[in-house]
């Protein structure tokens, strides 16, 4: 039986050849096209949303973790920044260097475990201004702790590749967000018709942790965080055009964690069952929406996260009986335009 060489190789034999100087370059102009998306750039276009991580800290995992991007009056927004931001953004043909932005929900590590890289990334790719994180109280340790593991780095990439890149620029600057006592939102963000506010969700024990609402050109969005479903952030969610919300499939959770008991792992499967204490449960957050006029709901931080067509149709099921607008499961890459 003849065995098929991988593509790759098979490429790499063709371009050795001799005489094959044309195709080689054809070749390589192709590889390194610049196939950056500038619409992203452009204002007055709507709002545009790539969902860059939809899974959760989950074994075998194929999806980034959380981050979801916006862009919106020529300017782009990120929130949160969980491993892979990054490398998931330039799949998606993000300008990287035009990202200086990052809001982050709260400080589990998923959510922004991605974040040294982004800011490192960007600043090598050519970004010409300050990389500002904003997130709940705790944002300047991490800046700061972030800075303190790059500076090596930094002062490396300054002397050989990036003499004339300010070496300022290698670091972010925190923007700590906080909701004053006996308040659910503050605004954050109001520039270029684009306004951000953050709004109190319900992810304890970590408090405080944050959802955000933007809106631009008359269009709401709605970007949860972590949180369980909860009547607290229903104004957040009020006739919005567009909610990305986490969300966790309580029965399939139940399925996992007897799996992994009769397969002799207890101890993981009671660590299962007890992400669904502050998680957001499939058809609660369904009846969740329809009360608060959701036309579209967006799932993210899928947990577990379906990998086939079974698990996503299991995932979803019964949920078009408790709200009738539309439902997508959302998966690494998606780009939808408001």
């Amino acid at each position: 039986m003849r065995t098929r060489l991988p593509r790759a190789l098979a490429l790499l034999l063709v371009l050795a050849l001799p005489g094959c100087e044309r195709i080689q370059q054809a070749a390589l102009d192709a590889m390194v096209r610049d196939q950056t998306d500038r619409s992203l750039l452009q204002a007055g276009s709507g709002l545009r949303v790539i969902l860059c991580g939809t899974g959760s800290p989950q074994v075998n995992a194929t999806r980034g973790l959380a981050c979801t991007l916006v862009a919106a009056g020529g300017r782009l927004f990120l929130f949160d920044a969980g491993e892979n931001a990054m490398r998931n953004l330039e799949r998606s043909h993000v300008p990287v260097e035009a990202l200086s932005q990052v809001f982050i929900t709260h400080w589990h590590s998923d959510h922004f475990n991605g974040l040294g890289a982004l800011i490192n990334h960007s600043w090598i790719n050519g970004r010409q201004t300050p990389f500002l994180v904003y997130g709940p109280p705790g944002v300047e340790q991490v800046v700061e702790g972030l800075a303190m593991a790059y500076a090596a780095d930094a002062t490396y990439r300054s002397a050989h590749a990036l003499p004339t890149t300010p070496r300022q620029l290698a670091f972010a600057e925190p923007r700590r967000v906080e909701i004053a006592e006996g308040t659910e939102s503050v605004r954050v963000y109001d520039q270029a018709g684009v306004t951000i506010d953050a709004y109190r969700v319900d992810h304890r024990p970590v408090e405080p942790a944050y959802g955000y609402v933007l809106r631009y050109q008359g269009k709401k969005l709605f970007i949860s965080g972590d949180t369980r479903v909860s009547e607290r952030y229903l104004d957040a969610l009020q006739d919005a055009d567009l909610v990305v919300h986490e969300a966790i499939n309580t029965q399939l959770i139940h399925q996992g964690a007897a799996a992994l008991a009769r397969t002799g792992q207890p101890v993981r499967g009671e660590q299962a069952l007890r992400v669904l204490d502050y998680h957001a449960d499939t058809l609660e957050l369904a009846r969740l929406v329809q009360r608060a006029g959701v036309r579209h709901l967006v799932l993210t931080h899928l947990i577990p996260a379906p990998d086939n067509v079974l698990t996503r149709r299991l995932f979803v099921s019964g949920m078009a009986d408790e709200y009738s607008g539309e439902i997508t499961l959302g998966e690494d890459a998606l780009d939808l335009s408001l």
